[in-house]
C-alpha cells in the first residue's frame, strides 16, 4: 500500500497525473526518479534568488523521505537543507541550519552508509560550520570531514563537479602543516588538478588552484588563470554562488600589480 501511496505523491508532485505516470513504470524507477532530481537540482541552483521555491521542495522532499524512509531521498533532504542554510543571513540561524543538514544526513547515512549524497553534504555542512566557530573547534572538525571527502571520491569522484577533490584541495591547503594539523601543499595541488582535469571549465577548482599556484611563486600563472575567471560570463542564478570564488581571483589579480 505504502508504494502505491508513494507513487500517487511523486505523480502529483512532478505534475504528471493524468499523463501516462502508471504505478509499474514508477516502481521501475525506484522511489526517487530523474525528473524529481531535476526539480532539486533546479531548487538548488536557485536558492539565491528563489528561496520560496526552495522552501517548498525541501517541503515535498521532507514528506516524501518521511513516507518512504528511503536513504536516497533523506539525502537530497540534507542537500537542500543546506542550500537553504547558504542563503540565511541570519548567523545563529544560519549555524542551527547547517545543523539540521548534519543532522538529516546521518539519518540518511544509517540507512545506507555509501549514500554518497548524503556523506558529501555532511561534509560541506561540517565546512560551512567550520568557517562560523573559533579555530580550535574548527580544527576538531577537519579529520572527520577529510575522512567523508575520500570516502565520496572513492566511490564518485564526479560528484558534484568533482567536488570531493575541490574540497580536500582546499583543506590542504589552507589547513597548518604537522604538528598543528595537517595541511600539506603536495595533496592540495594533486587534488585541484584532478578537479581541473574532470573539469577544466570549473570557477571554484580554477579559483583555488589560481590561489595554490600564486603560493607556490607561480605568480604570472596564476594572475592569467585567475583574469580568466574574473571574465568569464556568470548566470544570474549562479552569481551568490560563485562570488566569493571570484572575489579570490580579484585578490590575486590585485596582489599581483
Amino acid at each position: 500500500m505504502l508504494r502505491w501511496s508513494v507513487v500517487f505523491f511523486t505523480c502529483s508532485i512532478l505534475g504528471l497525473s493524468g499523463l501516462g505516470c502508471s504505478a509499474p513504470v514508477l516502481a521501475a524507477a525506484e522511489v526517487f526518479p530523474e525528473g524529481y532530481r531535476k526539480k532539486t537540482d533546479i531548487a538548488v541552483m536557485r536558492n539565491a534568488i528563489d528561496r520560496p521555491a526552495l522552501l517548498a521542495t525541501m517541503a515535498w522532499i521532507r514528506q516524501l523521505a518521511e513516507s518512504t524512509k528511503d536513504p536516497a531521498v533523506i539525502a537530497e533532504l540534507a542537500r537542500l537543507e543546506c542550500a537553504n542554510a547558504d542563503v540565511e543571513r541570519e548567523k545563529n540561524k544560519r549555524m542551527a541550519l547547517y545543523n539540521n543538514c548534519l543532522e538529516t544526513a546521518d539519518k540518511a547515512l544509517a540507512g545506507n552508509a555509501d549514500e554518497i549524497v548524503a556523506l558529501y553534504w555532511k561534509a560541506v555542512a561540517m565546512g560551512k560550520l567550520s568557517e562560523e566557530m573559533g579555530i580550535l573547534n574548527s580544527l576538531r572538525m577537519t579529520r572527520p570531514m577529510e575522512k567523508l571527502f575520500l570516502r565520496v571520491i572513492a566511490l564518485d569522484e564526479h560528484y558534484d563537479n568533482a567536488g570531493g577533490h575541490k574540497a580536500l584541495g582546499r583543506m590542504y591547503f589552507r589547513l597548518p602543516g604537522f604538528p598543528v594539523s595537517f595541511g600539506n601543499k603536495e595533496k592540495a595541488v594533486f587534488h585541484l588538478r584532478r578537479a581541473l582535469a574532470l573539469y577544466p571549465r570549473d570557477i571554484i577548482a580554477r579559483a583555488f588552484y589560481a590561489e595554490a599556484l600564486y603560493d607556490m611563486g607561480k605568480k604570472q600563472e596564476a594572475i592569467q588563470l585567475a583574469e580568466a575567471i574574473v571574465a568569464t560570463p556568470i548566470e544570474t542564478e549562479n552569481r551568490f554562488r560563485y562570488s566569493r570564488f571570484i572575489e579570490i581571483a580579484r585578490n590575486i589579480i590585485e596582489k599581483g600589480r
